[in-house]
């Protein structure tokens, strides 16, 4: 039997963002059903770090010339009009001629000039990853009305399967637009390697053998983290008497503000930010309780590198966080996203601590066998229709 071959496009958003990272998840995963696997890739520099990722992963890489959403002043009208940017990815989907056509969307305006392309190429099915639909409060950003309604036109003229990351963008997406119908939910698969032996960089008193249980999330501090609800939450359960320490590891845009407001209210010797880690995942050793309090996600990967290491964990109520917490009583989701409500989700974890590590260690195969890269790449064969 002849390997499937699949094209996977990027939507080039981002040197770090977990977009891409499912990309090269992806590949290893459909690698691990003997596919046959190229990825278009735009030649932008900040895509350099992901290029040799893929190729690392099995994947034969295609290069050219080719703007992000992040690069357009107009955003998606530009890509909508950027006809010569449509033919150029027609080109490499006629040239490859794959199985099907995979193009990675972050969000609902996202890399429509790229599905046009891919569906104008006639070659194969073509299918749409979404990661965040983003339409929830669309009406009510500036000409969200406007623009809802352009993208309403836009997506009943291109018809295409449409694959979500969880059942709450499913929800989300579905609520919106009217087209394409229908959609499917694909979770994510994660990768789940023996973690770096190389230590995490700690303050000094922050060993592992420490009685001092630690709070900490690994991701970008940007707004959709919300980080601010975290630290506060954490130093409400410090006010409740709470002896619990606060590590962030990451950088971005809100890491002054995030300092700041940590000086004002903490000894440093309680809260510790590591910056940008090329390995974040080697922190997750010294972190007891993982926390994420976005304001929206899809399915969050940082997540399940987490709760498949069998961390407990306590996260807000955002697309996917019940898609994990289903398959991990370990994993606690808060619906009031209030200060005191975070706080007291946090405190009870930790009453609760050695008890939810022992259900994390008993159910931590089933976890990583649901959240496979092998069960993530069959399912997107299914849902592209060549299985």
């Amino acid at each position: 039997m002849l390997a499937k071959r699949l094209l996977l496009i990027s939507s080039n958003s981002s040197a770090r963002g977990g977009g891409e990272r499912y990309l090269v998840y992806l590949t290893e995963g459909l690698r691990l059903l003997n596919c046959d696997v190229h990825v278009l890739l735009s030649t932008a520099t900040y895509m350099d770090g992901w290029a040799v990722l893929l190729t690392e992963a099995g994947a034969q890489v295609h290069r050219r010339k080719l703007l992000g959403l992040r690069s357009r002043p107009l955003r998606f009208l530009q890509s909508m009009t950027d006809k010569n940017q449509q033919r150029e990815v027609t080109k490499v989907c006629q040239e490859i001629v794959p199985d099907a056509i995979l193009v990675n969307q972050q969000y609902d305006e996202d890399g429509l000039d790229y599905l046009a392309g891919a569906l104008l190429a006639d070659v194969a099915p073509v299918g749409g990853l979404l990661h965040m639909p983003m339409t929830a409060h669309k009406d009510q950003r500036p000409l969200g009305k406007l623009r809802g309604h352009l993208l309403r036109q836009w997506y009943q003229q291109h018809p295409y399967g449409l694959l979500l990351v969880s059942k709450g963008s499913q929800a989300e997406f579905e609520q919106y637009y009217p087209a394409p119908r229908p959609t499917q939910v694909v979770t994510h698969g994660c990768s789940f390697p023996a973690l770096p032996q190389v230590p995490p960089e700690l303050p000094t008193g922050w060993s592992d053998r420490s009685p001092v249980p630690t709070i900490g999330f690994l991701g970008q501090f940007v707004a959709q983290k919300n980080l601010q609800l975290l630290i506060e939450a954490w130093l409400w359960t410090r006010q409740q008497g709470c002896e619990i320490r606060l590590l962030l590891v990451g950088e971005g845009p809100e890491r002054k503000a995030l300092e700041q407001r940590l000086d004002s209210a903490a000894p440093r010797s309680t809260w510790h930010i590591t910056g940008w880690q090329e390995q974040p995942e080697r922190y997750l050793s010294a972190i007891d309780i993982y926390a994420m309090t976005s304001h929206f996600e899809g399915l969050p990967l940082a997540l399940l590198e987490a709760a498949g290491r069998g961390i407990p964990a306590v996260i807000t109520n955002f697309n996917g966080a019940w898609d994990v917490a289903q398959q991990a009583e370990w994993v606690k989701v808060v619906n009031d996203t209030t200060v005191e409500s975070v706080g007291k989700t946090l405190m009870e974890t930790l009453h609760q601590l050695v008890y939810l590590k022992q259900q994390a260690k008993e159910g931590e195969s089933q976890f990583r066998d649901y959240f496979s890269l092998q069960r993530m790449a069959s399912d997107t064969l299914t849902a592209l229709g060549i299985a």
